[in-house]
């Protein structure tokens, strides 16, 4: 159940969040993935009943713009529903359920920390863990510059099965023969960084991120991209230039519930530091649009889709993400 991979992903948060109480109803569900979603938000409206915190990443799934608070703490839980590419499915791949958790932190006015966490499920099977993320990033202006430069490193210890879709990068079918290893590793340790540039015109935020994902085993550099284009509505843009400008994540107090933005993205990847290239056919590409909610004062709730754009890519996802923030 999605609930399961729920509470396996918050069960790894017991130390930063000693006092939260956890508690779930275990139930089987062979091939259940409506029932699934139903007690994943059953239970999402549990944990916000006990006061936890959840946050929204200012719209965007995948693409990073500048916008850094001090002194923001955010939490946001992340689903998928994922339909895979036909040869995936060929495979043996089946639809199946991904996760993740987000807890931030703006440690000043320019400097946020995040933790990730993050799991899968297929569709009546079992749940599985699939490791952890630990991002940083440095926004070089606190003003709205043209083309704010932000600077992006981020730690990763996952399984080679995860799947969530924080981004995509590399070759799903190289242009060169791979290298055989004897002793297959069961985990992998990548360090990604991201050059991101952003700008906000009024009430609208376009962003670029170029992605490297580099294996600190094997020293292989995968190449990826994101663009992103989000508009907000209603009161968001009066501040838009402003000292006290808000960045659109949930806490905006200001804000009445209702639709509050709109946008789009288009991510992709662009082969790796043995062969850059764009060949879509054997790589992933997405176009990605959505929606962000405001449900009242410091709540609010994203929906996207990421329509696969080459053979290569999964057909579909639909993506969802709850939160709140202080």
């Amino acid at each position: 159940m999605i609930l399961m991979m729920t509470l396996i992903i918050i069960n790894n948060l017991e130390d930063l969040m000693p006092h939260t109480i956890w508690t779930m109803t275990r139930k089987t569900a062979a091939g259940r993935g409506i029932k699934g979603g139903v007690l994943t938000l059953t239970f999402l409206l549990c944990l916000l009943s006990s006061g936890a915190l959840l946050r929204g990443n200012d719209g965007y799934f995948t693409t990073y713009n500048h916008h850094v608070e001090k002194g923001e703490l955010e939490l946001m839980i992340m689903s998928d529903f994922t339909v895979p590419s036909s040869a995936n499915r060929n495979g043996g791949q089946n639809n199946y359920f991904s996760q993740m958790l987000e807890l931030e932190y703006g440690v000043t006015d320019k400097y946020a920390s995040e933790l990730m966490i993050e799991a899968f499920q297929d569709v009546g099977g079992t749940v599985r863990f699939t490791g952890f993320r630990w991002e940083n990033r440095y926004s070089f202006f606190k003003e709205n510059k043209w083309l704010n430069p932000v600077v992006y490193m981020e730690y990763e210890h996952l399984d080679y099965a995860t799947r969530y879709k924080m981004e995509v990068s590399g070759w799903v079918r190289p242009p060169y023969e791979e290298e055989e290893s004897s002793e297959p590793e069961k985990d992998e340790r990548i360090l990604e960084t991201r050059l991101i540039l952003s700008h906000d015109f009024a009430s609208t935020n376009v962003a670029f991120n170029w992605i490297n994902e580099t294996d600190l085993r094997g020293g292989l550099t995968d190449f990826g991209y994101s663009i992103g284009l989000m508009h907000k509505l209603g009161a968001s843009h009066h501040h838009a230039e402003g000292p006290d400008h808000e960045s659109g994540g949930a806490h905006a107090e200001h804000r009445g519930a209702g639709l509050a933005a709109v946008g789009v993205e288009l991510i992709g990847a662009l082969g790796d530091s043995r062969r850059l290239a764009l060949r879509p056919r054997d790589q992933q590409h997405y176009l990605q649009p959505m929606v962000m909610f405001h449900l009242g004062k410091g709540w609010m709730l994203h929906t996207g889709a990421a329509v696969g754009l080459t053979p290569s890519s999964d057909r579909l996802l639909l993506r969802m993400a709850l939160g709140f923030g202080l």
